[in-house]
């Protein structure tokens, strides 16, 4: 007889299959983009997961908030912000902040933390202060692209890093970039153009938020840590 080996990625997609199998209920997840190109290898993550039901939405101007127009709340189990508006009126500040009263889980990545920089409750949302230009007594924030840094893990149990090691990844930092005293961190670099912690989760009103800082692509997308790490934090914020 002939053993075959199977990959850990392999038994995982294999498990979500009989899991859906069994009648088990997608997340709808609501992906928002908008304010900021993206290699299309990004839409790569989302396939194959017969455990999510997912819906792409785009700001139309892309500087805007147009996707919260309408409400979104009640069609959703959990949001991930992959966009970088500026502006958001007060009906769509009412639209997006029903999301958090209704405990609709939020997943901020990448670009996303520097979106709304003048709405100082995304920031409070976030955990995260910045400014682009320098404004409120801040510093300009820095980027970096196409930098080889580590992500260690912090040494905390939380469902965000199940199944995740530390890793390496080549990616874009960000620096000149403050969090708030009482974010949980649960991922950290020690490279000098980073933010020291770059995935942490919060919590907002009656919702969970999962922030991960890297995440420019492409070559991030195909890492299977890195997926395993958004595939967590979706479950995590979604209460599934």
């Amino acid at each position: 007889m002939v053993a075959h080996r199977v990959s850990r990625r392999a038994v995982l997609g294999i498990a979500a299959a009989a899991g859906m199998a069994r009648g088990a209920t997608p997340v709808r997840l609501l992906v928002v983009t908008g304010g900021h190109e993206f290699d299309v290898s990004f839409w790569g993550i989302f396939k194959d997961r017969p455990d999510w039901k997912m819906e792409p939405r785009a700001h139309e101007p892309a500087d805007t908030c147009t996707v919260y127009d309408r409400p979104v709340a009640p069609d959703f189990d959990a949001v991930l912000l992959y966009d970088m508006p500026r502006n958001i009126t007060e009906v769509q500040q009412q639209h997006f902040l029903a999301l958090f009263e209704r405990g609709v889980g939020v997943v901020i990545l990448h670009h996303a933390l520097a979106g709304l920089q003048q709405w100082s409750t995304f920031e409070e949302m976030t955990g995260l202060r910045m400014r682009e230009k320098g404004e409120g007594g801040l510093p300009p924030y820095t980027y970096q692209h196409d930098v080889n840094f580590d992500l260690q893990r912090v040494d905390v149990k939380h469902p965000v890093l199940e199944g995740v090691p530390s890793f390496s990844v080549l990616d874009e930092t960000y620096g000149r970039m403050y969090h708030y005293p009482d974010i949980q961190p649960l991922m950290v670099t020690n490279h000098a153009t980073s933010i020291p912690v770059v995935v942490w989760s919060r919590k907002y009103k009656n919702s969970r938020l999962a922030m991960i800082q890297p995440g420019h692509g492409p070559q991030i997308f195909g890492s299977p840590h890195f997926r395993r790490l958004l595939a967590n934090a979706i479950v995590w914020v979604s209460r599934q």
